[in-house]
């Protein structure tokens, strides 16, 4: 009979121990403190430290415990791994508890978009510290569907609304899926598309479900321009400004009718009368349907307003070259209508003069300045012509895995030699010459075109402050690089 107590008085202890180590934290370790002490949170997902009053929020005041971290652990989370979790995680065992690192935690999780709150636990033991996640899960999304769509496939509309499955499901992320499912509609021709929302908002939703109603298929049948005069501008070039067309091979080809293009087009014909003089043109737009409301007539009506002359042609900052001497190199003149199109060539045509005689540099500007009296204006290009340039050192840098195209063979396609003025004009000539020999990639999905680089020397400053040429060093570019000598002015 002793025997038999004594066996049931250890029972007993063992059976007391079980209980008491089950409510103790120094009985309940965390998988992280059950694995090994180096390893990351990602690695041993830990086991949930037992809340009670003791716990204490460490974000929400008080102060910080101190010591080693014992154990982490994740509260809360059903539908998210914690797995995912500990990714975002750089609390670790085994290293000393900092509030600041436990905050960057919590503001890492709230990036995923994945909880609505958050809160730190923590709780002091003897050798350190136990720290707890506690989550508020965003509901996700479980599942995706749409109603009523016969045009597009699920696959497409997924694509375009967004969401994926596991997504946090916010009214926000929902809202703006029926928002972009509706411009893709419309974008596509669909322009009476409407989008509504099933599912997905309300509490206790656990997917997402869009009720689509395509309506028609709009396309546009004519385009027509209004008030245009058509002995400045056809109708013709008008449609070649823009992106709205009328279908080819009868129905199966473009011509789908998209608001947005619409809009892009007015603005598009209004910057073409603007460039033309017509500074206060407006242009509007409207559309009519037919019957069915399949087809759509776009009417753009033009008020060209009042078209500007120039009053005025005036140069600023030339040395090299008389005033007379450039004006003569202008298409636009006194009296002339301004034309952005021909005042730009213009720009052109006075930076290739002075680029033609070592002005590489020369800075050109356009500067049409309106007057108090309407529909005039004057005309002032300004130059900056800075150092006149020599052709210097040239170097060559073939790219390639394995070049095998000798320099002299480019060499040989260049119009530019050392101690000649550079000349933009030949530089560009001879980049073509490069471009057409086939001997190197042309399609820029491949690698870099050719291309001349010109490039000034450094310059060193003298004590008399005179500047000189510091030693060159040579430079690799790709293609083939000037390196310019710069010349003394004139006294």
């Amino acid at each position: 009979m002793t025997v038999d107590r004594f066996d049931v008085s250890v029972a007993r202890l063992i059976m007391i121990l079980v209980i008491v180590c089950g409510w103790t934290p120094s009985c309940r370790l965390s998988g992280q403190e059950r694995a090994n002490p180096g390893a990351s949170p990602v690695e041993t997902p830990a086991t949930p430290v037992a809340d009670s009053g003791e716990s204490e929020a460490l974000l929400e005041g008080g102060n910080a415990p101190q010591g080693i971290v014992l154990g982490v652990a994740v509260e809360g989370n059903d539908a998210v791994k914690e797995s995912r979790i500990f990714a975002e995680l750089r609390t670790r065992v085994d290293r000393k508890f900092d509030p600041e690192v436990a905050k960057a935690d919590v503001r890492r999780l709230y990036k995923t978009g994945l909880f609505r709150n958050i809160k730190t636990l923590t709780r002091s033991a003897p050798g350190g510290v136990y720290v707890v996640f506690k989550v508020f899960e965003q509901p996700t999304v479980r599942y995706l569907k749409y109603i009523g769509n016969r045009y597009y496939k699920d696959k497409k509309l997924d694509k375009e609304t967004g969401l994926k499955i596991g997504d946090a499901q916010s009214r926000f992320n929902v809202e703006d899926g029926r928002r972009r499912l509706e411009e893709y509609y419309r974008s596509k021709g669909f322009v009476k598309a409407t989008v509504t929302i099933l599912e997905g908002v309300n509490p206790g939703d656990r997917g997402v479900i869009y009720i689509v109603n395509e309506g028609p298929l709009v396309r546009v049948g004519r385009i027509e321009f209004v008030g245009n005069d058509p002995d400045l501008v056809r109708d013709g070039r008008l449609k070649s400004l823009i992106s709205t067309k009328t279908p080819i091979l009868g129905y199966f080809i473009r011509g789908q009718l998209d608001r947005s293009k619409i809009d892009e087009d007015t603005e598009r014909l209004t910057g073409y009368y603007r460039s033309l003089g017509y500074f206060r043109a407006r242009v509007d737009r409207e559309l009519s349907f037919d019957d069915s409301g399949n087809w759509a007539t776009l009417r753009f009506i033009i008020d060209e307003g009042q078209r500007f002359r120039i009053r005025s042609v005036a140069i600023q900052g030339n040395e090299r070259f008389t005033r007379e001497s450039l004006q003569d190199q202008l298409k636009l003149s006194t009296g002339d209508y301004f034309n952005l199109s021909t005042m730009n060539r213009d720009v052109g045509t006075l930076r290739d003069l002075y680029g033609g005689r070592g002005y590489v540099y020369a800075d050109i500007k356009a500067d049409p300045r309106f007057l108090e009296e309407p529909g005039q204006l004057d005309l002032i290009y300004k130059i900056e012509e800075g150092a006149q340039y020599r052709v210097g050192q040239i170097n060559v840098n073939i790219a390639g895995e394995f070049p095998h195209t000798r320099e002299s063979v480019i060499l040989k396609r260049l119009s530019l030699y050392p101690g000649e003025i550079i000349d933009i004009r030949e530089v560009r000539s001879s980049e073509r010459r490069l471009k057409s020999s086939q001997l190197f990639v042309n399609d820029p999905s491949q690698g870099r075109p050719p291309a001349i680089n010109v490039k000034p020397r450094e310059f060193d400053v003298t004590a008399d402050g005179v500047a000189a040429n510091s030693p060159q060093t040579r430079r690799k570019t790709l293609g083939r690089g000037q390196s310019p000598s710069r010349l003394p002015r004139d006294p």
